[in-house]
């Protein structure tokens, strides 16, 4: 049994399009139960454009905070997400609530419902240069970077790793690494990823997530990430992205 609500202020969340998600929300560890993932993926589904604030040169007040508390209790899994604006007033609250009873599927689930009441933009925005679209794995890649630079450390530097690039001969995509179970393959010039990958119980294999919505198989073969496409006749084709 699911349950969700949303309130909404004098604005709403689709008067935006630019989205920050923070790499630690604070009622949670490091992308635990990979919340901050989840949210990013979703609202790039529903259009709205991830970026990372550091590097944003429009105004800030385009963009909205997001953040993620938990409000779970002995019986539910439950959590509530607010969208802020550049003058920390909430624009809008969407709750969920999960009676899954496992800490990850339940916080999962309840995300996924109180997220069914985020509308699309009103606007869909339009292209922002690239330095200013941010994954969620380049967003904890540069707050960990500024982090590091306030904090060194004594013993030993950490440097960020760019991202891979792969062509299938005809489109050239960056490999993201997002966690040790999921990667994206994304197109620089858009806000929607090509093909979300996520670990299967079979090693290499993956559960892809195409852009169109659409789910199918893709697996690692000799260092190239292969995806089963599926064609209109129901059958499925090799598509073979090769390291640049």
């Amino acid at each position: 049994m699911l349950s969700a609500a949303g309130i909404c202020f004098g604005q709403s969340i689709s008067d935006y399009g630019l989205i920050h998600i923070p790499s630690k929300f604070k009622d949670f560890k490091d992308n635990q139960y990979e919340l901050n993932d989840l949210l990013a993926s979703k609202l790039t589904e529903k259009k709205y454009i991830i970026v990372n604030n550091n590097s944003l040169e429009n105004d800030p007040c385009q963009v909205l905070n997001a953040e993620v508390k938990n409000t779970s209790n002995m019986l539910t899994n439950r959590l509530k997400i607010e969208f802020k604006d550049c003058k920390n007033v909430t624009i809008a609250t969407f709750e969920g609530k999960s009676m899954i009873k496992d800490f990850e599927e339940g916080m999962q689930d309840a995300l996924l419902k109180a997220l069914k009441n985020v509308g699309s933009p009103k606007e869909i925005p339009t292209q922002q240069p690239q330095k200013n679209i941010a994954t969620s794995a380049e967003i904890q890649a540069t707050e960990k970077e500024n982090s590091a630079k306030n904090n060194p450390a004594p013993l030993e530097s950490k440097t960020v790793a760019k991202a891979e690039i792969y062509s299938n001969g005809a489109l050239s995509l960056n490999k993201m690494v997002i966690s040790d179970h999921q990667f994206i393959l994304a197109n620089p010039n858009l806000s929607v990823p090509y093909a979300i990958f996520k670990a299967t119980s079979k090693k290499e294999v993956y559960q892809v997530q195409l852009d169109n919505g659409s789910t199918t198989l893709g697996y690692l073969e000799d260092g190239k990430i292969v995806i089963d496409m599926p064609t209109a006749d129901g059958n499925f084709k090799k598509e073979v992205f090769i390291r640049k």
